[in-house]
């Protein structure tokens, strides 16, 4: 009798549990259809189609606003500029340095032109001060001395013609947006030699990045050629040109 009563108790302890069970999974299922249409209506804004397609069109016109909108105004502006190089190839027995002013017009956004003044500081190479010294040491000794055959650069000035066909923004750790354009560049002038003044020109790349509405920094190769006179008669020389710079829009 008494495993009966403890054989019924536990029946009817597990027939309870069950019913509650019950319940609060039906009232789980009744809360969750209540919210569903509501997240649904949250996610369509409604239902409402011409919302849903006004909230698509705004964000369209922003992406591409993002795109197409330049930080910087580059139409009928003017900017000055200060550079610093070096000359790659050309004479093997100097090393020369080229400190820079720049002055363009900015037409239009993609073409501006601009000219170009440039002063050179020159070294020997290591080839060029070995064969010097060795000038030296056989005329101290009273034999034949063979003078290092160079016509160095002094400084030069070129009109340019700079075209920007590609432009585009980055942001470095998400600190801000940057404006930055690639461009090519051509010209010609007259470069100032230790023989005298020659024709000279150029053609190159660059790129641009614009700190500021004001402010750009600035890095071009260029390939320069010319021709020169040293005692063994005229040659033709090609050079690279590596600047730095930075520029500002006024």
């Amino acid at each position: 009798m008494k495993n009966f009563k403890l054989l019924s108790a536990s029946i009817l302890m597990i027939a309870l549990s069950a019913n509650a069970a019950m319940a609060a999974q039906k009232k789980a299922a009744k809360a969750t259809t209540q919210q569903a249409p509501i997240t649904q209506d949250i996610d369509s804004l409604g239902g409402n189609q011409e919302l849903m397609d006004m909230a698509q069109n705004i964000k369209a016109e922003n992406r591409s606003r993002i795109v197409q909108d330049r930080i910087v105004e580059r139409r009928n502006r003017v900017e000055m500029g200060v550079s610093y190089g070096m000359n790659f190839g050309g004479d093997a027995y100097t090393k020369t340095q080229a400190l820079g002013v720049a002055l363009d017009y900015h037409i239009t956004p993609r073409w501006s032109v601009g000219a170009r003044y440039y002063d050179f500081g020159n070294s020997l190479t290591p080839e060029g001060d070995r064969i010097f010294k060795q000038a030296k040491e056989n005329y101290a000794a009273g034999g034949r001395a063979y003078a290092v055959d160079i016509d160095y650069p002094e400084n030069a000035a070129m009109a340019v013609v700079n075209w920007y066909p590609i432009y585009g923004k980055t942001s470095f750790l998400d600190m801000g947006v940057t404006q930055f354009d690639m461009y090519l560049l051509g010209g010609g002038g007259q470069i100032t030699l230790s023989s005298g003044t020659t024709a000279a020109y150029t053609g190159g790349l660059g790129v641009g990045a614009w700190i500021s509405k004001h402010l750009t920094a600035r890095a071009e190769i260029r390939y320069v050629t010319y021709k020169d006179q040293p005692v063994t008669g005229e040659r033709t020389l090609d050079v690279i040109t590596g600047n730095l710079g930075f520029g500002w829009m006024l």
